[in-house]
C-alpha cells in the first residue's frame, strides 16, 4: 500500500511544475453529503491565486453544468461553467465520431437541463411508442425519475429487434449517494440490467460508456485543458485526484494520467490496503 501523505495542497505546490492541470473529482474530494470538506475552499482559492489550471471531473450526467454548479454554490463552493467537465460533455465527441448528428435517440430519464444530448446535436424522444418504428437510431441512458416498467420493456424489445443499435451510457456508475446516506441506482445499473435481459435472448449488449473510468471523459478534459493553456498536453502531465479506486484511479491510470487518492470519500485505508489497484499517491486531507 502507498504510504499516505498528510496534505495534498502541500504536495501540489512543491510539485506544481510537474503537471499542466489538475483534474478534481467532486464528491468525496471537495465535498461530502453536500458539505465542503475541510480545506476545499482554501485549495480552490490557492489554485486560482497561483494560476494552476484545474477542472472538476464528474460522472454526474443528469445535471447540466449550470445545475451542478448551482448545487456546489449552495454548498459554499463557487466555480465557473468552464471549470467543470461532466460525462455528458463527452457525448459531443462521441456523436461527431459516430456520425450521429441530428439522429433521434430514445432518452431514458434526464441528461441535464439544458440537455447534453441537444448540445451534442442529437434529437431525443421519451415516447416509448417511438421505439416501435424506425424512428430511433439508439438508446441514451440518463438518470432521475421515469416510468420504469414501460420504459425498460419498450427498450428491451427495441434491442431484441435491433441488436446492433447503440446504447450510450454517459454515467457508468452503478449507484450514487443521496443526501440522507442512502444510495440510488444509477444508469450503469440500468445498462447492466438491460445487458442481462439481452443475454437471455442471445444478444450481447456492449454499451458505450463515457464517464470515469472510461476514456471519453478524460479525452474531453484533455482537449479542454489544451484549449485553456494554448498548447498540446500529454496525459502524463495531468493529475487525477479522486476518492474512488475503480472510477478515478483506474480511469486515470488507464488514460495515462498521474493519480492521487483522497481517503476522505468512499475508499478507506483498509479498502486501499486490500486492493491490487494502487494510486501513485495517497492523501489524508486537502
Amino acid at each position: 500500500m502507498t504510504t499516505p501523505l498528510p496534505c495534498f495542497r502541500n504536495w501540489l505546490f512543491a510539485h506544481a511544475a510537474e503537471i499542466d492541470a489538475l483534474l478534481l473529482d467532486v464528491d468525496g474530494v471537495l465535498m461530502t453529503s453536500r458539505r465542503p470538506l475541510p480545506g476545499s475552499r482554501e485549495l480552490v482559492a490557492a489554485l486560482r491565486e497561483h494560476r494552476i489550471p484545474f477542472l472538476l471531473l464528474t460522472n454526474d450526467g443528469c445535471n447540466s453544468p449550470g445545475q451542478k454548479l448551482a448545487d456546489l454554490a449552495h454548498s459554499g463552493l463557487e466555480f465557473q461553467p468552464g471549470e467543470l467537465v461532466s460525462c455528458g460533455h463527452a457525448l459531443e465527441e462521441c456523436v461527431a465520431e459516430q456520425g450521429w448528428r441530428d439522429d433521434t435517440f430514445f432518452l431514458m430519464g434526464d441528461l441535464g437541463d439544458p440537455c447534453y444530448a441537444q448540445a451534442a446535436r442529437l434529437r431525443t424522444t421519451r415516447d416509448p411508442a417511438a421505439l416501435e418504428g424506425d424512428t430511433c437510431r439508439g438508446i441514451l441512458i440518463g438518470e432521475k425519475s421515469y416510468d420504469w416498467e414501460p420504459t425498460i420493456t419498450a427498450v428491451f424489445n427495441f434491442l431484441v429487434r435491433h441488436p446492433a443499435a447503440p446504447v450510450v451510457v454517459p454515467n457508468p456508475d452503478i449507484f450514487f449517494p443521496l443526501a440522507d446516506g442512502r444510495r440510488h441506482p444509477a444508469s450503469g445499473a440500468t445498462a447492466g440490467f438491460l445487458g442481462l435481459l439481452c443475454r437471455a435472448c442471445g444478444i450481447s449488449l456492449e454499451p458505450i460508456f463515457l464517464g470515469k473510468p472510461h476514456a471519453p471523459i478524460f479525452r474531453h478534459a484533455q482537449r479542454v485543458v489544451e484549449q485553456r493553456v494554448g498548447h498540446p498536453v500529454l496525459p502524463s502531465r495531468l493529475f487525477m485526484l479522486g476518492d474512488s479506486l475503480t472510477g478515478d484511479i483506474r480511469g486515470g491510470r488507464n488514460y495515462g494520467t498521474r493519480t492521487g487518492l483522497m481517503l476522505t470519500g468512499i475508499t478507506s485505508a483498509a479498502m486501499l490496503a486490500a486492493s491490487d489497484l494502487q494510486p501513485e499517491l495517497v492523501f489524508t486531507s486537502l
